[in-house]
């Protein structure tokens, strides 16, 4: 279209569109008349570039002040035609709105109240005759208002609409947007009625078929009854066996072994999409005291990185560009990919060799578990009296799983409680009665974690290290990197291999000092900042105490600047969100769900001893996390205490 349009203030096209706007002002000036509602639309678009101070460099002031005066005198105008619009006309004049101006009617009608000119019978003929969109209309609250039976009756009528009410209620939109406004006469009968609809209805998506699956019921929004719910997994299921038969897509090799023959401890090999894990029963059989069996988890298996922090988690940066953008996703949703797959997939196949080889050794597990809860805990930290239930060698694993997920959540009881009263009664825990809230479970150490925070921490770090910000090519370096940061460090790149567009991202970058530019217009960093901002923006969090004390002082300058901000307990907020998706549905719709999966229904459940099996793994792998977690916790207690020469807690 070769008419003005505006989109935003940020829009990259805005100096065509303003060039575009001088013209147009002009002709009025020079006697231009408007011919027909594109011409009043136009006008409409032309005050937003004023009314949102986006000029041209070159206007000057009196150009801009002359150019408002005019398109002002002429919006008296525009109303009066908006105005004057009624039953007779209303269909007429829609049907030659031009496509990208519909949006623009249908706020002119909300702003001026022409809705009032309008029966309700023509608005229905006009909604069911031409080509209305309703995700437009339902943007205007007036009008949405004002016609709601009439859109009521449209919706029921009408399958996808059930798209609007997810778009509303369940999708996780990336990018602002507007607000939908729902007719308040709308109940939550109509919209059961509208899912329930869309479930049956012809060409569903799956997409929004499977948002519908996990809808968690809520009275002030989507009230779903257990009977829908049901009859969307079916269709979930018929349509993936549609679309996607079992040879198609992806395929996700992952193999875990032990090897009598290796000398190695490990060797793991990655080759596209396959993984292949090896470790050394001889080694395993060398080194059989408890403590290094724990330790396998961290050093062989990698269950944390060197900050002790979960590396299964869901990141966004493990995520290509198609995983974070593109696609319908559940606002309640746990954001998570292929990669996140991978690595729990290999996580769970490593759990079960090692458990299957412990056994073969006599080493049950579980013993281990108790052993560092009633034993290793007391001798090394003073921390007595934990106590620990695990499952016996001779239970099912589906009693294992009822029996692991209660223990999981008293160990974690018993250390709140310390940390709080510095040891552990158990008849005042169990007169304590409140619900365990992973998130509030304490720590020993102050200033635990360090978050990013606020709008500059936002801007420099996606300009640093984002794979979208633009920054991580010149036309010198001959290849695109994955971010700036990476340029940089591979390239000598100087202010001016960037084009103009850039040099105000680049000019910010260097005022408020993450990065630096010489004389030459050379680009470097202060790496020590530049370190700690990149392991904050690619692992959502990071242990303050795990770094030095210089680095230590450098984050307290980022706190103080408000960049940063420190949190305590015991769990990040990555591995907060982790635990929740594992074992309940209080934050994520689309969790596991273990915990109450074994609390509740056991006795009722169909699944197989395999799948038992596998939740059982799943149980025992976060029950060895909380123990790493534990321990590092009371390690840097006991390192900060003894730079105090403070006491240990004792019972």
């Amino acid at each position: 279209m070769d008419r003005v349009k505006f989109h935003s203030v940020t829009d990259m096209a805005s100096g065509y569109y303003l060039k575009n706007c001088e013209k147009l002002i002009e002709a009025y000036e020079a006697g231009k008349e408007i011919q027909d509602i594109n011409d009043v639309l136009e006008l409409y678009n032309v005050k937003k570039y004023l009314d949102n101070k986006v000029h041209l460099l070159e206007w000057t002031p009196e150009q801009i002040k002359g150019y408002e005066n005019t398109v002002n005198s002429y919006f008296g105008f525009v109303a009066q035609c908006i105005k004057s619009i009624t039953n007779d006309v209303i269909i007429i004049v829609y049907n030659n709105v031009e496509v990208e101006y519909k949006n623009d009617f249908w706020e002119l009608i909300d702003k001026f109240k022409a809705y009032n000119n309008i029966s309700d019978k023509v608005f229905h003929e006009l909604m069911t005759t031409s080509d209305v969109w309703l995700h437009q209309l339902l943007q205007h609250k007036n009008i949405t208002e004002h016609f709601g039976a009439v859109i009521r009756d449209y919706m029921l009528t009408n399958p996808t609409s059930a798209e609007l009410l997810l778009d509303k209620y369940e999708v996780k939109h990336f990018h602002e947007t507007k607000p939908l406004y729902l007719p308040r006469i709308l109940s939550n009968a109509d919209k059961e009625s509208i899912i329930s609809n869309y479930i049956n209805s012809e060409n569903p998506n799956l997409n929004f078929i499977r948002l519908i699956c996990n809808i968690q019921s809520n009275k002030d929004k989507l009230e779903i009854s257990p009977k829908t719910l049901l009859r969307a997994k079916r269709k979930a299921a018929e349509l993936e066996k549609q679309f996607f038969p079992e040879d198609s897509g992806i395929v996700l090799e992952t193999t875990v072994s032990f090897s009598k023959t290796q000398e190695e401890e490990a060797i793991i090999l990655n080759s596209g999409s396959s993984t292949s894990a090896t470790y050394s029963t001889k080694w395993l059989n060398e080194n059989k005291d408890y403590p290094t069996l724990l330790n396998n988890f961290i050093y062989l298996f990698g269950f944390v990185d060197n900050q002790m922090r979960f590396t299964l988690v869901s990141k966004l940066n493990e995520m290509g560009v198609f995983e974070r953008l593109v696609g319908t996703t559940s606002q309640n949703a746990y954001k998570k990919g292929i990669a996140f797959d991978q690595k729990n997939v290999l996580a769970l196949l490593q759990m079960r060799s090692y458990y299957h080889e412990l056994n073969n050794i006599e080493i049950r597990l579980e013993e281990v578990i108790e052993w560092f809860f009633t034993e290793y805990l007391s001798s090394e930290f003073n921390a007595r009296s934990f106590k620990i239930n695990m499952p016996s060698s001779s239970s099912s694993f589906l009693e294992k799983c009822s029996t692991i997920a209660p223990a999981i959540e008293s160990v974690l009881k018993q250390f709140t409680l310390f940390v709080q009263e510095g040891q552990i009664d158990f008849e005042l825990l169990e007169v304590k009665s409140e619900q365990l809230i992973y998130k509030n479970i304490p720590t020993l150490v102050n200033k635990k974690y360090v978050y990013g925070f606020g709008n500059e921490y936002s801007s420099a770090t996606y300009l640093l290290f984002s794979d979208q910000s633009g920054l991580g090519y010149t036309k010198k370096s001959k290849k695109e990197y994955s971010n700036f940061y990476e340029l940089v460090c591979n390239k000598n790149t100087k202010l001016n291999d960037y084009p103009e567009h850039c040099l105000s991202q680049l000019d910010w970058l260097s005022s408020n000092k993450f990065i630096s530019v010489d004389n030459q217009n050379n680009i470097s960093f202060n790496k020590r900042l530049i370190l700690i901002l990149k392991d904050l923006y690619f692992n959502e969090v990071i242990s303050y105490w795990a770094y030095s004390e210089s680095n230590r002082n450098l984050i307290e300058l980022l706190q103080e600047k408000g960049l940063v901000r420190f949190e305590r307990s015991l769990f990040s907020k990555p591995e907060q969100d982790y635990i929740n998706y594992t074992l309940n549905k209080s934050q994520f719709n689309n969790s596991l769900d273990l915990r109450n999966k074994y609390s509740h229904s056991q006795l009722l459940t169909n699944d197989s001893e395999e799948i038992h099996t596998n939740n059982y793994m799943i149980f025992l792998r976060l029950l060895i996390l909380i123990i790493i977690k534990i321990n590092n916790d009371f390690c840097i207690s006991n390192e900060l205490r003894f730079a105090k020469n403070e006491p240990a807690k004792k019972d």
